[in-house]
Order: C-alpha cells, then structure tokens, then sequence
C-alpha cells in the first residue's frame, strides 16, 4: 500500500527555481528587491503610447504575465521550457486567488 507519494528530493522545487530564474536572467528579466519571485521584463509601451513595466510572476510551475502582449514573453521562455499542453491560457485565478 502506498502511505504517500514523492515525486522528488526535498530540494526539487529549489533546484527548478535557480534553473527558470537563470533562463529569465538569459532573457534580460531583472528580479525584484522586494520579492524574488517577481521579475522585471522591460519596458513596455501600449498602443496609446502608455508606458509601464511588464512583469512576471514565478511561484514554484505557476506562471503569470502582466503585460498587453504577453504571448511574446511565452515564445520567448518556450524555446527553453516546455509547457505542459493546454497550459498556457487567460488566467482565472493564481495560486487559488
């Protein structure tokens, strides 16, 4: 009978963090003071030529973009990670909010 299941060590989650947060520093994202789990992309400008910052979130596999065109920061992390399919969608809640 199995009690539980270990789908790796005890230091998987750590090891995957410092793996994605190399390939966002490869892609030019900038770590936040504050938090290190949100990422700086750049700077952005809408087509009502409004400038702000497009920003990452990274908790653990979850994944959330806050930008106008968030598909080009996808395409850029898919030639590094492998999304599972039917992942990548508009998001209804992240991390149960």
């Amino acid at each position: 009978m199995i009690v539980r299941a270990l789908y790796g060590l005890k230091s998987s989650g750590a090891r995957w963090r410092d793996h994605f947060a190399a390939i966002l520093r490869e892609n030019g994202f900038k770590s936040s003071l504050a938090d290190p789990d949100v990422w700086m992309v750049r700077k952005a400008k809408k087509p009502c030529v409004f400038l702000y910052w497009e920003y990452l979130l990274a908790y653990v596999d979850d994944i959330l973009i806050l930008s106008h065109a968030p598909h080009a920061v996808i395409d850029s992390l898919s030639q590094r990670v492998i999304f599972k399919a039917g992942s990548v969608e508009v998001p209804m809640s992240y991390l149960g909010a």
